[in-house]
């Protein structure tokens, strides 16, 4: 909440600059109008970008980060099940996908691995497996092999339903 009404006074408060400072003449501008149209206007403009920008990225405290090269060892190599987010930090999907993992690791832990790759980091392993996109969420068996893929936003009923299939296997 602190976030999103700071969006709205740095924005509004541009905006009222803006129409201080440049007055249109002709009154046909609606942004520099006036200061308080200016106002108006750019607290609109702080509010999009606030929730486009869906808050900032918290890491999550039951999903292990890993590096490039640590992936096979972490992953392939793995005698456990494991659960890798591709995610990107600017994300706004990753954003929202991050703490339902992070719930889920919790509920999953000691039976099924969780781990994130950030692909800004790693783009030669995003590279070597397709990622089509980001989120992507791969499921990797006992052997290492991509079991399951989820691409996009899943909701957590979609998540558990494949990790439940995941710890049977």
């Amino acid at each position: 909440m602190t976030s999103f009404l700071a969006s709205l006074l740095i924005g509004g408060g541009l905006g009222a600059l803006l129409g201080w400072f440049g007055q249109c003449s002709t009154g046909s501008c609606p942004l520099a109008a006036n200061w308080k149209r200016g106002a108006v206007i750019g607290a609109l403009i702080g509010a999009i970008l606030h929730f486009s920008s869906a808050g900032s990225y918290q890491p999550p405290k039951n999903i292990k980060a890993i590096a490039e090269a640590d992936f096979d060892a972490e992953v392939t190599t793995a005698n456990t099940p494991v659960v890798v987010d591709f995610y990107a930090p600017w994300c706004g999907p990753c954003k929202i996908l991050s703490p339902r993992l992070d719930s889920l690791a919790g509920e999953y832990s000691g039976r099924i691995k969780f781990v994130q790759v950030n692909v800004d980091n790693s783009p030669a392993l995003a590279a070597e497996l397709n990622l089509p996109g980001v989120p992507t969420v791969l499921f990797f068996n006992r052997e290492g092999r991509v079991a399951d893929a989820v691409v996009g936003l899943a909701s957590a009923e979609t998540l558990r339903a494949k990790l439940q299939s995941l710890a049977g296997s």
